[in-house]
């Protein structure tokens, strides 16, 4: 038998597979009326496949909140909707409550930790618990886990990883105490110790209590990883059913789950910990997100268990299409962010970028209509694909067409940049989920009136999308030009020194792909991180192979690009030599470059031997607006770039598609 798919006991209870729903907040926690919501997502998990899905963190009590979007587990009102949550649930997996305590993460005044030091992302300054407040912080933890069961779980995960509270009080960086809970090494562990002893002792013999522990903090004077060992070693002969490996703190500058980490680049940690702490399964998480890489981890037995959050976003049944051998079929995380972590950061519901009904189940659980309409659908970049798969999905006869040789449009454009070829994931899983609804692809198929009459469909969906917008500016002749489009796809070739006309998402990414031509490795991102060192992890500095320079007129460089993921962005940019220029005004291009002026009223030339423009885009609808004039009283759907180039992304176009289909 397939490793993968093995029974695993965890306690006295026994996971049917290898793998789990690691713990992410959905952005409807602690609120009331949410439990029909949270059911109706979690269950389509356990019908994916997955056997136990651990929740967001579940706050032990008031002062360990994150942010208002979290549970409460003290809170009368909070418990009862979990426990509704629960019932809902009842029969289709095993739900497990993550156990949590933000410390000095949480967004509250009266915030807590070890020692009266401000979380670098956080603008209070928390209070010192005193040795009693610990001992109250254990109890309610230990209270905690008595709760959990009683309403309903059937697990329980306490969270000491990610620079939480538990973390908190074994980092020496973050511990300044000399008392029970801090000095040595032994004495920072002794919180952790003394959560789970009391956890288990509210439980049963043989209850899951699972411990999410820090297997590299990637904070500079984080523990060693003796130190770490040590505590895995520690909690493992405090009987613990399995310790799930997390990696990093959200303060960390070292990215751990975005496009800019390669799969699978956290398992070695696990897998050293795995080969250090015998006896108790091990967890492996972070950026673990296709068949091929959590293939690899039990065939070379890296870990015991593999925890996925975000993957399950984008795909509810990614195990069981696993299983049955329809990786083809599995629509892939692309680790964005944009509507996950984005969102969650924001205090906003959760969803997915490449599956906007994740979260929204309730909303979009429609049975197959009993009145199927043929329709066309003209474009196929996010918007396209999706309108074209929900409408299909709802029982409707669909043809979509596509001037191109290749789906994809904006997202197979976008997958030319670093790390941004998981986008090309995305456009496979259309390509053979398409099919598989019975939609018909045309490609190289450019729309006409003609097609159109001879198609005759009852509605028409028009995701044409954009084009870049014209730029001239005085003195262009003088330089060899291109746009992001004719860059991206070849047709130009920039040469040494370059600067970069437009500095939103799109100037940022087309700078990465100048300065760095490949998708990052594993020895790549270990190189430029010095992971290998593992206290020392940060960014290194090395010359690009090009010079660039990103210019912007006015604004934030990078609008567009998630908040959780464009720091790393520019900071990988800012470390291999990338300029940034903004509030200016463009002069004219010389020979020698380009010449800027800038808001002190001074001029500046930048020496470049080419310009790659970024200037923004137009809605492609020269064809759209022929059909209208000709076709008045037909029904026409449109969405994406074509509906409004302002802000366009794949988030919106993709929610566009959904939200059109369903409109029919």
């Amino acid at each position: 038998m397939n490793t993968a798919f093995s029974p695993i006991s965890l306690g006295s209870f026994t996971l049917p597979n290898r793998f789990i729903m690691g713990s992410m907040h959905l952005g409807v926690e602690g609120e009331t009326g949410t439990a029909e919501r949270m059911a109706a997502f979690y269950g389509k998990r356990f019908e994916g496949g997955v056997g136990l899905i651990v929740t967001g963190g579940i706050s032990v009590n008031e002062e360990g909140k994150g942010s208002r979007t979290f549970f409460n587990i003290q809170n009368t009102e909070h418990a009862r909707e979990l426990e509704k949550m629960n019932h809902l649930l009842l029969g289709k997996g095993t739900m497990c409550a993550q156990l949590f305590h933000a410390g000095r993460y949480a967004a509250d005044r009266g915030c807590v930790a070890p020692s009266a030091i401000r979380a670098p992302i956080n603008r209070y300054v928390p209070k010192a618990l005193t040795e009693e407040e610990c001992w109250k912080t254990v109890e309610d933890f230990g209270n905690a886990a008595r709760l959990a069961r009683e309403i309903g779980f059937g697990a329980v995960e306490i969270m000491g990883s990610e620079g939480y509270l538990l973390n908190q009080f074994f980092s020496q960086v973050t511990n300044k105490r000399d008392d029970y809970f801090g000095g040595d090494s032994k004495r920072r562990r002794n919180l952790s110790i003394e959560v789970l002893r009391a956890v288990k002792k509210q439980l049963p013999e043989g209850f899951p209590v699972i411990f999410r522990m820090s297997g590299i903090d990637l904070i500079p004077g984080n523990p060693s990883f003796e130190e770490v060992v040590e505590l895995a070693q520690t909690l493992r002969d405090e009987k613990v059913s399995a310790l799930n490996i997390g990696i990093g703190w959200h303060e960390s500058r070292v990215p751990t789950i975005s496009q800019l980490v390669p799969r699978g680049a956290w398992v070695s940690i696990a897998s050293r910990i795995k080969e250090n702490t015998p006896g108790v399964p091990i967890i492996a998480s972070n950026r673990v997100n296709d068949p091929i890489t959590m293939q690899q981890v039990f065939d070379e037995n890296r870990a015991d268990i593999i925890s996925m959050a975000r993957p399950f976003l984008a795909d509810a049944s990614i195990v069981k299409k696993f299983q049955l051998g329809m990786s083809n079929r599995i629509n892939t995380c692309v680790a964005c962010n944009q509507a996950c972590l984005d969102h969650a950061f924001q205090e906003k519901s959760v969803s997915c970028i490449v599956n906007p009904e994740a979260v929204n189940e309730l909303d979009y659980e429609k049975p197959k209509t009993k009145d199927p309409k043929k329709v066309l659908v003209i474009g196929t970049g996010p918007a396209g694909l999706e309108a074209a798969r929900a409408s299909a999905s709802l029982g409707h006869k669909v043809t979509l067409i596509e001037r191109a040789d290749v789906l994809g449009g904006q997202f197979q454009l976008a997958s030319h940049i670093p790390g941004k070829s998981e986008f090309k994931e995305t456009i496979r899983y259309f390509a053979n989920e398409l099919p598989a609804l019975g939609v018909d692809i045309r490609l190289n198929t450019t729309a006409t009136l003609t097609l159109l009459e001879k198609e005759n469909p009852d509605v028409t969906i028009f995701a044409s999308g954009v084009k870049p917008r014209e730029f001239t500016l005085k003195g262009m002749e003088n330089l060899p030009s291109g746009n992001y489009t004719e860059y991206l796809t070849g047709k130009f070739q920039p040469g040494k020194r370059v600067a970069v006309i437009g500095g939103g998402g799109i100037g940022v990414d087309v700078a990465h792909r100048l300065t760095e031509d490949a998708d990052p490795t594993l020895s790549s991102y270990d190189k430029k991180y010095n992971i290998s060192s593992y206290t020392d992890a940060s960014v290194q500095k090395e010359k690009a192979h090009r010079d660039v320079a990103v210019f912007r007129r006015n604004g934030k460089h990078g609008a567009g690009l998630g908040p959780t993921t464009f720091w790393a962005l520019k900071q990988e940019l800012e470390s291999v030599g990338v300029e940034f220029y903004h509030g200016l005004t463009y002069k004219e291009v010389t020979p020698e470059g380009l010449k800027v002026e800038l808001k002190n009223g001074e001029e500046f030339l930048y020496p470049c031997d080419s310009l790659v423009l970024c200037v923004g885009q137009e809605k492609e609808t020269s064809f759209l607006e022929e059909f209208q004039t000709k076709y008045p009283n037909k029904q026409v759907i449109v969405i994406g770039g074509a509906k409004d180039p302002r802000n366009i992304d794949a988030k919106r176009a993709f929610f566009e598609g959904l939200e059109a289909a369903h409109s029919i």
